[in-house]
């Protein structure tokens, strides 16, 4: 374990306990539950954040909006522990509810208008010792083809899954979810710093969608080191300092 992380994190209207779920609070999940969206045609409203961790993207979901209920689930009883309890010391915790569950033998009788995902992504054959890690890291636990596949059984009429993932895998995305059924709507393309290389993507993709994919770029910091004003903006609602 990285003796450096924070074994509590702070947000303006929750805090996360950060010592149990291998998956830790960090820049991907928080841009993307600043950034993922309910749409508003959607026929449900419920959102599920698959592989939840310590449950960062549902509470920011939550918080955002005050008319949905937030299902989170892991396939790991450690994340899904410190889940519960994040939630349960949170405004929220009457509209999320957490618990253990493979997202590919995951069945639901509800729809979800979002789904929304910090999936495993790394492919390759040097995994971590630590087998809870590795899980949460390496997508042979969760290969993307069968993680969109679930989710479109999933989403309800309007719905959308939202996702974040390394940019140099751009075009398997793109690939896969069309072999899925999925069309893309939006793409945001995740800069740490202006003049380097675009680091992460976020998508949403929909099985409705008939319109070109809306393009965007977010820039963390300026070419100073200084936090932009636009990723200061996203996340003003949620980081203290902002």
């Amino acid at each position: 374990m990285n003796k450096n992380r924070e074994t509590v994190f702070h947000f303006k209207q929750f805090s996360l306990s950060n010592s149990l779920s291998a998956m830790k609070v960090g820049t991907d999940g928080v841009l993307l539950g600043a950034w993922a969206r309910v749409p508003v045609a959607a026929a449900d409203r419920s959102v599920l954040d698959v592989g939840c961790g310590t449950g960062v993207i549902g509470l920011m979901i939550a918080q955002r909006y005050s008319d949905v209920a937030v299902t989170c689930i892991d396939i790991s009883a450690e994340a899904v522990d410190e889940c519960s309890g994040n939630i349960s010391r949170s405004p929220f915790d009457s509209r999320i509810e957490a618990g253990r569950h493979d997202f590919l033998d995951y069945r639901d009788n509800r729809k979800y208008g979002l789904i929304v995902s910090n999936p495993p992504f790394f492919t390759e054959r040097l995994h971590s010792p630590d087998a809870l890690r590795a899980s949460a890291r390496h997508d042979d636990s969760m290969p993307l083809p069968s993680l969109l596949r679930c989710a479109v059984s999933l989403l309800s009429p309007g719905g959308c899954i939202a996702l974040v993932l390394p940019a140099a895998r751009d075009n398997e995305v793109l690939l896969e979810a069309s072999l899925a059924g999925l069309h893309p709507v939006r793409q945001c393309k995740v800069y740490t710093r202006r003049g380097k290389a675009s680091r992460r993507t976020l998508w949403e993709f929909s099985l409705t969608h008939s319109g070109a994919c809306e393009p965007s770029e977010l820039f963390i910091q300026d070419g100073d080191g200084n936090f932009t004003e636009q990723y200061k903006a996203l996340l003003r609602d949620f980081y203290l300092h902002f």
